[in-house]
């Protein structure tokens, strides 16, 4: 099992798991002192681990199967959360963006409904212009077919004896009408030109028109659309973080529950603390000097290799930074665990951190009492009493706050965790 410290890197997260380190240090603290300055050691460390505690109770966090579930449901339900806002801002700004644009639309309308009017104003001004000249270059050609031909006009008046003067006169007079008729004529053919420039004005501006309000229509019910899902989206947003706030409070539960189980732990251990002390007291005349203690030790599991080192590694379960006080052994469910030597099995419990696990203590060695637990096993060889080194004492699990069967393995070093590496052969 791996416990984090509880120095989690963001205040009130679901991922920080108590310190196996502060566990053991608190439950297990060496009570028999064999000088004032050992004494003065001891209750050094003591003080640093109560303070330790504290600080553990205070950011206490989930780290049992059921609070591990609770954290995983309720980051489940945020992340839901967290997707429908996406979702909904994402359909607030897609709404805002189409009914600026529908705006626009609708602005853009009225300019080219404005120039359809101006344009149909100075087509029907040249339509009534083209009129007038019509009529006026009627009448001409009419004067012209019912008053008689001007040059027969002036021939008639020279045969008649008219003078010279009165001949000139009337050349002048029909030079003069000849000229108004072509200029009207003239007049006529450019408003006619410009009445066919304002025609296509006309009709340019209608077609924009159709096509804009065509627009404007596919954008009304886009606006509509989008609006209808912005409010499903908002009631389902309200329902998700309903779910998000009941996961939450169960986590929280949780945490409240895994909590309570941390305090009646110490107090089982209290009294496991006492039965150490006594037999550290009874056996102070059995002292074993061995000089090195390297490989004093047999193997905890057989056929087996490390999956996680005693010392600093990331947590399996929340990826964070901790001390982790034993050594994780590979260990199929079911394998035997072995006494690392002879000893007398002082406890066998349960706890929601450790699940069932087994304190085999072996003796004082050069001076320093050494005590092996077992943890996350699955059940008992056996469960009190002598046993010899080699011997099965247990079978390997994973009960506890674990994600796997294997062993857990920790020595024990006048009540402190120390790196088992290199005290097993």
């Amino acid at each position: 099992m791996h416990c984090p410290r509880v120095r989690s890197p963001r205040a009130g997260s679901l991922a920080a798991v108590l310190s196996c380190a502060v566990v053991a240090a608190v439950l297990l603290s060496p009570t028999l002192p064999s000088s004032a300055d050992e004494r003065e050691r001891l209750e050094q460390e003591q003080r640093e681990v109560e303070r330790d505690q504290k600080a553990a109770a205070k950011d206490l966090e989930h780290s049992s199967a059921g609070l591990r579930d609770a954290s995983s449901t309720y980051a489940a339900a945020q992340k839901k959360l967290d997707r429908a806002q996406s979702r909904l801002d994402e359909l607030n700004a897609r709404l805002a963006e189409a009914q600026a644009t529908h705006a626009r639309l609708e602005s853009e309308l009225a300019e080219q409904r404005r120039l359809l009017a101006e344009a149909k104003g100075q087509l029907a001004e040249g339509q009534a212009k083209v009129k007038g000249q019509r009529e006026e270059m009627r009448d001409a050609i009419l004067t012209r077919f019912t008053g008689g031909d001007p040059q027969l006009a002036q021939a008639a008046a020279l045969l008649s004896g008219g003078s010279l003067e009165d001949l000139m006169r009337q050349q002048t007079y029909t030079d003069a009408a000849s000229a108004g008729q072509d200029a009207t004529l003239q007049r006529m053919e450019a408003t006619e030109t410009m009445l066919v420039v304002r025609e296509a004005e006309v009709q340019e501006a209608t077609d924009a028109i159709a096509a804009k309000e065509k627009k404007a229509r596919k954008l009304v019910a886009e606006v509509d659309s989008l609006r209808d899902q912005a409010e499903a989206a908002h009631a389902e947003m309200s329902t998700l973080a309903e779910q998000a706030a009941t996961a939450r409070r169960s986590a929280e539960a949780a945490r409240a529950a895994d909590a309570a189980e941390l305090r009646k732990l110490e107090a089982e251990e209290s009294a496991l603390r006492t039965k150490i002390r006594s037999l550290a007291s009874a056996d102070s005349g059995s002292d074993r000097n061995v000089g090195s203690v390297g490989g004093l030790f047999g193997a905890p599991v057989t056929d087996t290799y490390v999956t996680s080192p005693y010392g600093i590694r990331k947590h399996p379960i929340y990826g964070y930074v901790a001390l982790h006080n034993g050594t994780d052994f590979h260990a199929p469910c079911g394998r035997p665990l072995l006494a690392i030597d002879s000893g007398q099995i002082i406890s066998t419990s349960y706890s929601s951190v450790w699940g069932n696990r087994l304190h085999l203590y072996l003796g004082k060695v050069n001076g320093h009492s050494y005590t092996a637990v077992y943890n996350h096993i699955s059940s008992y060889a056996k469960r009190s009493g002598s046993i010899g080194r080699g011997e099965a004492v247990a079978y390997a699990g994973t009960t506890g706050w674990s994600t796997g069967c294997h062993l857990h393995f920790t020595i024990l070093r006048d009540g402190t965790p120390v790196d088992p590496a290199p005290l097993l052969g």
